[in-house]
């Protein structure tokens, strides 16, 4: 009986239940990402754990551009004095966009975490201002680089910002990986002459000829060089 109310209960009174259940499954990604305990928040971990080992508990700062429910904002093991995180509607600690917040900033930070709106034209403005406010030795941190589908490369999931990722694979002076897990995790390490260069081809370009094309040439990397590629300078 309580497997009965289980499978029809939600159906009758919320039929959309097992219509989006439905949808989610047909949904066909042109790959996967890896099977592996891991997420942004585990690199994002890492980068900060590498920071105080170098420079100490007190002298490591951190950015995060896009925090809304504070999922990694919460977890990062700092004083408020030595974390910020930007969002205008809700989460971190600065109400305002990101476009406000680098305008009037004058502080460098060890490690930037974006995962702000997710277009193509936002999320390489916050990259380029991160690079500008990223301290000697830092990392920068993005999140939603690898869509699988046409269906996460909608706002309500990744949107565009596989387009930076494309930016960022040719970009002079910078380092740039992509670790295969959790919709895709971007990580820079920059140079002093490091300088991002827009593709002037890529903004008009639609999910398919990411899929067919600019896929295949990105810097993706499984877990294991990622965890080192944070560890070492």
């Amino acid at each position: 009986m309580r497997n009965f109310f289980r499978l029809f209960v939600p159906l009758i009174i919320n039929p959309y239940y097992y219509i989006k259940k439905i949808k989610k499954r047909s949904i066909k990604n042109f790959f996967e990402y890896e099977n592996k305990p891991y997420n942004r928040i585990s690199l994002i971990s890492l980068a900060i754990s590498k920071i105080i080992s170098k420079k100490g508990f007190e002298n490591c700062n951190y950015l995060e551009i896009g925090c809304f429910d504070n999922k990694a904002f919460d977890t990062i093991p700092l004083p408020l004095s030595q974390k910020i995180g930007i969002d205008p509607l809700r989460g971190g600690t600065h109400r305002m966009t990101s476009d406000e917040f680098f305008s009037k900033n004058e502080k460098f930070f060890d490690v930037i975490f974006i995962d702000g709106l997710h277009t193509y034209d936002q999320c390489s403005k916050d990259c380029i201002n991160a690079m500008k406010f990223l301290d000697t030795n830092g990392l920068i941190i993005l999140h939603d680089m690898l869509p699988r589908s046409k269906t996460e490369e909608t706002q309500k999931f990744s949107g565009d910002a596989w387009k930076v990722a494309v930016d960022l694979s040719k970009s002079e002076n910078l380092e740039f990986i992509i670790a295969n897990i959790d919709q895709g995790v971007g990580l820079i390490k920059t140079r002093a002459n490091s300088k991002y260069i827009k593709q002037n081809d890529i903004k008009d370009k639609k999910f398919n000829d990411y899929k067919e094309t600019y896929y295949h040439q990105l810097p993706i990397s499984n877990i294991e060089n990622a965890l080192n590629f944070i560890k070492l300078d």
